[in-house]
């Protein structure tokens, strides 16, 4: 429990929000609130902005995080943490709680205006998809397919690796893509087995592995029906996990693994070689 006789309102109705205060202040507060009409739009401006803050942390939490921070973090400890530490050491715990909220109080005070109300309204009727919308691209169903089947344990495959032979007979009358499993012990990837999925209405071969921690990648690819030249070596983020793409003959292929690695894009490239 926190004492804050004696500090700014402001900071005290926070404290009441958190329920960190003793008894006696909050029964002090409770009896100046129920008294006192400017108080209580203050608690309640208070409220507002601690919801509002929430919500976009929370917000902020699910966006994906940018790939060069993940690596940072994944290779080795960098300054943001020691900084935070600093930069936190000298504020007091309860101000420094206080004014990110209330900052976030007065944004939500600035939407309850009609002129941003309207700018708002206006935006949201305005926008109008563009056609690449309606089509989902497939490394992106592939990649919800990964994050399901990775987490398999008993079936993480339908054919294990020790049917390597049948695996490769299998999907290239399937997929209508010739190729050779690829070896990547060097790179610390023991290839465990396969599947056969669907995106965008044609089929996808899955040539699953699992690395010395336990994450799971894949390679997944599909006929194209193009005969364009290989493309380079393109690598997105979409959450915790990282694609790399290229083409190949008239095949598209995707590596799939967590977004924190730093070695997919080598990886790729020793897949391309002899897939």
């Amino acid at each position: 429990m926190q004492q804050t006789k004696g500090l700014a309102l402001e900071i005290r109705l926070s404290a009441y929000i958190d329920g960190e205060l003793p008894e006696a202040e909050k029964s002090e507060l409770d009896a100046l609130l129920a008294r006192d009409e400017k108080a209580r739009a203050l608690l309640q401006t208070l409220r507002a902005g601690s919801a509002f803050g929430n919500k976009a942390f929370e917000d902020f939490l699910h966006d994906p995080v940018p790939l060069a921070l993940v690596r940072q973090i994944k290779q080795g400890p960098g300054i943001t943490p020691r900084f935070a530490r600093v930069a936190t050491a000298n504020l007091p715990q309860r101000n420094a709680r206080v004014w990110p909220r209330l900052a976030a109080a007065s944004v939500v005070l600035l939407f309850l205006g009609g002129a941003s109300g309207f700018i708002l309204g206006s935006t949201v009727n305005t926008y109008v998809p563009g056609p690449e919308a309606a089509e989902r691209p497939w490394v992106q169903e592939i990649a919800d397919y990964h994050r399901i089947y990775a987490r398999q344990k008993r079936h993480l495959v339908e054919v294990p690796a020790s049917q390597a032979a049948e695996i490769e007979t299998w999907l290239a009358s399937s997929v209508g893509v010739a190729f050779n499993i690829p070896d990547l012990s060097p790179k610390g990837l023991t290839f465990e087995g396969a599947r056969l999925l669907v995106a965008n209405g044609k089929p996808v071969a899955q040539l699953v592995y699992r690395d010395r921690d336990g994450n799971i990648f894949a390679i997944c690819f599909q006929r194209n029906g193009s005969s364009e030249q290989p493309d380079q070596f393109s690598e997105t983020i979409r959450g915790d996990l990282s694609l790399v793409t290229w083409q190949k003959d008239k095949a598209s292929f995707v590596l799939i693994g967590p977004s924190s690695d730093p070695a997919l894009q080598d990886i790729a490239q020793t897949a391309a070689a002899v897939i």
